[in-house]
Formats: C-alpha cells, structure tokens, sequence
C-alpha cells in the first residue's frame, strides 16, 4: 500500500469520525439533550430538579453535623454528599454558595469515570475503546443522568469498574490485592442506593452460571474486604454516623415496598426508551450468541445488564433512571468486546451503538423539569426585600412556603428566613407562597399576587406585601 493511498485512508477515517460526532451532538441538539458536547456542555444548566435540590438540603445538613441517618429517603445512602463535601473542600466551597453547576460537577466527574471504563479494556483495539468513551460522553449512555446531582452517576461508575475489574483480572494467575479496587466499586454503588444489593446478587448469579472458576476464596474475599471497608466508611459518615447501617437497612425494605408497587409506585407512562433498551440488549445477546467460543468470564457484563433490566422490567416501579446501569455496562464493557472479531462486526457494532444512543434520545421520557428560572426568582425577592425593609426599617423580613411539593424551593431561597407549612405568623409575612388548588387567584388586600408554576401540574401564588402603599412588581421570569 503506497504511502498516498495510507495518507488518504487516515483522512477518510478522521472526516468520519468528525462526522459520527457532529450527528450525535445534531441529535442531542434536537432532542435538547443536556449532555453532549457542544448543544448541552457549553449552555447554562436549568434550574435544580426537585430530586437535586433534596440532595442538595441533605448533603448541606450532614455538613453541618446533622446525622445522615436520620432522614426519610427511602432510596439513597450518603455517597453523593461525602463526594460532594470533599470536591467542595478541595474548591474552598460551602453548600450554602454552590450554583447549579458546582453541584452538578460532582456527579459529572463520576461520569467521566464511566467514559474512561472502555480505555482500560483488554484485547480490544485502541479505536473500539475511543469509540465506546466518545459515545458514552457525548451521549451520556443515551440518557441525561451524568450531569445531575443525583445518586446514578456514582452508582453505575462504582459497578461498571468494579465489574471490569473483576473480569479484566480472571486471567491474572495471582489478582490478589488487585480484586480490592473492583470490592470498593461495589462498595460505592452500596453506598448511594440499596439498588444496588440486589444488582449484587445478579452479578453473583451471573458468575455462577458462566465462571464459577472465578470465585476462589481468595479472590472473594479481596473483593468482599474492599467492598466492606468502602460501603461502611461512607455509609457511617467516615465512621461518625455508625446508626448509618441500620439507617441502610431500613432504606432496604422501605425500596422494595415502593418497587414492589406497595407504595409510592411510579408506573410506567412511556415505554419507548424501554423497548429501545430491550432491543438494544437483545441485539447484543444475538451477537454474542452467533459467535464461537464457550461461555466464559467476558460474557458477565452482558447477563448482569441483561439481568438488571430484566429485574426492573419485572417490577412496577418504573422510571428511566432505573436503566442507566444496564446501557452504561452494554456500552463501556459489552459491545466493544463484542465488536473485536472483525472489521465487519467493528463497523456494525459501531453504526449499532450510535443509532441506540440517538434512538434513545429521540424515546427518552424525561423527568418534570422546573418551570421557573430558580436563580431569577432569588435575585427578584433580594431586589424586593431591599424595598421592603426601607418602608419598614427595623422589621424582620422573611418568607412563608405553603405546604405541599414545593422543593427546589428550599435550594433558590437559601439566602432569605423561611418558615415551611403552618406556623405563626405565616400570614403576617412579607413574601407568601400558597399552594394553588385551582385558578382562582386569591385576593389578599395590601398585597400584590403573581402565579409562580414549579413544575407541570404544580403552581403556586406568590403574594407581596406593598411596599409603603404602592404595589410590589417582580421582575422575574415564569411569573404572571
């Protein structure tokens, strides 16, 4: 082959590769994915999801000394604020002063994580594995989870490498210490939902059908030793918080009440993004099942994301976010080990994976967004208590929050005295929130009355005191 011809073909390859990018960034863009590249990295987070801005109050308390233990999640465990607090600390910031984006770089680095999961593959050449990082960052395993705060980024970096680890060392004749890192993994994902023990016992199952040769002593108990040391030290609040493990215990029943459809059960509203996952993971069976070869330790990350899916198909409890775990392992792990046969099935698998990720952008139900620009709300409230308190020097000045489902709330009015649900002189107070019920606008003399929409479905009226008899305006996006 002349050295021209070699030169063209390395051409060819890299206008390729920049147009595969460019698609999937288009389609992020179209589909408002807030994850990729150019149309969702570079533009300004929207306000804080309900679920963030809860995690954003726990995280804050436990800082602050309150016991993790004792609140009412009956999901998460307390991975995400320690990873939180040391990021912050490291930055020299306060839960009280952290943006949106401050937040939300916590998880995003767990993401990377998982982008970075398909470098460490062995026997897979290096343009399948740069492959499989690029569509997993730009996509963000075709869901919208790596840049939230919320528990999923931690929990699938800490399965996704502890899995690969597991089997990236079935080869090695003497692992030993190395099985600890995969342990801690596990540990990890313990340690941010009570999801993850039953993914534990897939996975278990999994190695007993297709390499049962791989659980010597020995090496469960590396694996078990760094799973330990991990779970408790963040589970127990680096070991200050020692009811956390009874803490974890009752979060474990409590979640399988609620997936068991006992309580609380999402129900299933759009099954798009489930069927494309279902046919995604049924192609990646197929592959496998056509090619030679016996069943062996490298098979494992496709029956655990296999099982997983299965395990919450079979549920009631329903939710996309239940699926990141099962994409992210068929991604980083699956299909490039699947795809390293020949030139054919590289290219195949290839145009396979893209045309998930953007199918699953175009299915995705994605979670209520909040209506209002959260930061604008805050800036408009501080503007008016500047001209509340010069009409009323001396006089406190704080905020009454009707009850009901009104977080993010807590997150934008950090800066201002609150009071939550009935106490005394709720009525008195200069900014009100009241639950809307219906459209009748409530009418309060003395004060002005804006509607103020949380989420779809969920309003709230927000009521001004006039300030020195002329009526309060606000300034702020989403009000009317």
């Amino acid at each position: 082959m002349s050295p021209i011809f070699r030169t063209f073909l390395k051409v060819v390859a890299a206008a390729g590769v920049i147009a595969w990018v460019l698609v999937l960034d288009m389609v992020g863009a179209a589909t408002h994915s807030e994850t990729t590249l150019f149309s969702g990295l570079m533009m300004a987070p929207p306000s804080l999801h309900a679920d963030e801005a809860v995690q954003w109050s726990l995280a804050k308390a436990a800082a602050e000394g309150a016991a993790y233990s004792d609140n009412q999640d009956k999901f998460h465990g307390p991975a995400l604020a320690l990873a939180a607090r040391g990021v912050f600390a490291l930055r020299g910031l306060k839960f009280d002063d952290a943006t949106e984006s401050d937040l939300r770089f916590v998880p995003f680095l767990f993401h990377l994580l998982v982008c970075a999961a398909p470098l460490a593959l062995r026997g897979v050449s290096w343009p399948l594995k740069a492959s499989a990082a690029v569509i997993l960052f730009l996509s963000s395993a075709g869901c919208y989870f790596g840049q939230y705060y919320i528990q999923e980024s931690l929990l699938v970096a800490g399965f996704v490498w502890g899995t690969l680890l597991w089997t990236e060392s079935a080869d090695d004749p003497r692992p030993g210490w190395k099985l600890a890192p995969a342990g801690a993994g596990f540990g990890l994902a313990l340690a941010c939902k009570v999801t993850a023990a039953a993914y534990l016992v897939i996975l278990l199952l999994a190695l007993l059908f297709l390499a049962r040769e791989t659980l010597t002593w020995r090496r469960t108990a590396w694996a078990v030793a760094g799973a330990s040391l991990i779970w408790l030290s963040l589970q127990t609040w680096l070991f200050t918080d020692m009811d956390g493990v009874a803490a974890w215990g009752r979060q474990f029943w409590r979640s399988f009440a609620v997936a068991s459809g006992n309580e609380d059960t999402l129900a299933l509203t759009n099954p798009g993004y489930w069927w494309t996952v279902g046919l995604w993971l049924t192609a990646l069976a197929v592959m496998r099942l056509l090619r030679a070869g016996a069943r062996s330790v490298r098979d494992v990350p496709l029956a655990l994301a296999v099982g997983c899916f299965l395990f919450h198909l079979a549920l009631p409890y329903k939710t996309p976010w239940l699926l990141f775990l099962p994409v992210c392992l068929s991604l980083a792990v699956v299909w490039p080990r699947l795809a390293e046969e020949s030139v054919l099935s590289r290219t195949f698998s290839a145009f396979l994976a893209t045309a998930f990720v953007c199918a699953s952008a175009l299915v995705l139900e994605r979670h209520t967004d909040t209506c209002f620009h959260g930061n604008g709300l805050a800036r408009g409230i501080a503007e008016y208590r500047r001209s509340w308190q010069r009409a009323n020097p001396g006089k406190p000045f704080y905020v009454a929050v009707d009850g009901g489902h009104y977080w993010p709330l807590p997150y934008y009015l950090r800066a201002f005295q609150v009071g939550y649900g009935d106490f005394e002189g709720a009525e008195r107070a200069p900014v009100r929130f009241l639950q809307a019920q219906d459209d009748s606008r409530p009418a309060a003399p003395g004060r002005r009355t804006y509607s103020l929409s949380i989420r779809e479905g969920e309003r709230f009226w927000l009521l001004l005191q006039d300030v020195g008899g002329v009526g309060a305006e606000l300034e702020v996006t989403g009000l009317r």
